[in-house]
């Protein structure tokens, strides 16, 4: 017995003086990174919808997942909007043109390293899966959303590409971004889809990686033309 003593003695020392090595890669991937996130309509206008199901309430909700996801990766995260009200916060003459006005506005004024205005999507045929739009004169938006895009397809399924577009939210703001339209609330099994929080989870997780996908891709290596 005597024998163990310095042993023991030993390993509680041991057990005292070490501390685990945190891997700063794993949970600060994003950091020092500020990203604003636009859930798209609010208030008087509520965007798509299905009976009582509102792509307004579902874009906030789906932003607050996505808030939480990349905070977790070391980023620093803004949202134009945090209740169920649009830009103007009225209730009463909704003016759309107001609301993109000032949506733009809130964006730039954060000063983001890149923004993503969040949308649910709607038609009359059974049209499913996510899509991602960018502005069509940003190189970079095209490769943003090409990230999304590829780490959103094993979650939603969707066989749409990435498009150009003109959406004043995307040409109206200095700061890269891209609309992402996260679903069809038209087709029944992807409406069912789209109100579960679990699925907001796995939304936000393919977005923060398409994310860290694009920032890699700007330290990358770099051609050299001889």
């Amino acid at each position: 017995m005597k024998k163990l003593v310095p042993f023991i003695l030993l390993f509680a020392l041991c057990s005292l003086t070490f501390k685990p090595v945190m891997s700063a890669t794993s949970s600060q991937t994003l950091a020092k990174k500020v990203i604003v996130l636009d859930p798209g309509h609010g208030g008087m206008d509520n965007g798509a919808h299905v009976g009582n199901v509102n792509e307004d309430e579902l874009n906030l909700k789906i932003s607050y997942a996505i808030k939480e996801e990349l905070e977790s990766r070391g980023a620093t995260v803004y949202l134009t909007r945090s209740d169920d009200q649009d830009m103007t916060r009225r209730d009463y003459n909704y003016s759309k043109q107001d609301d993109m006005y000032l949506r733009a506005l809130k964006i730039d004024e954060y000063k983001p390293d890149l923004f993503l205005s969040i949308h649910l999507n709607s038609a009359s045929s059974s049209a499913w899966g996510s899509q991602v739009f960018y502005y069509k004169k940003s190189s970079d938006g095209e490769k943003l959303a090409k990230c999304i895009h590829e780490k959103m397809k094993p979650v939603t399924g969707t066989r749409k590409n990435i498009s150009s577009c003109g959406f004043y939210v995307l040409r109206a703001t200095q700061s890269l971004g891209v609309l992402i339209e996260c679903g069809f609330l038209s087709n029944a099994n992807e409406r069912g889809q789209l109100k579960n929080s679990r699925y907001h989870k796995k939304i936000a997780i393919a977005i923060s990686d398409g994310i860290e996908e694009y920032e890699k891709s700007l330290s990358g290596p770099v051609d050299i033309l001889l």
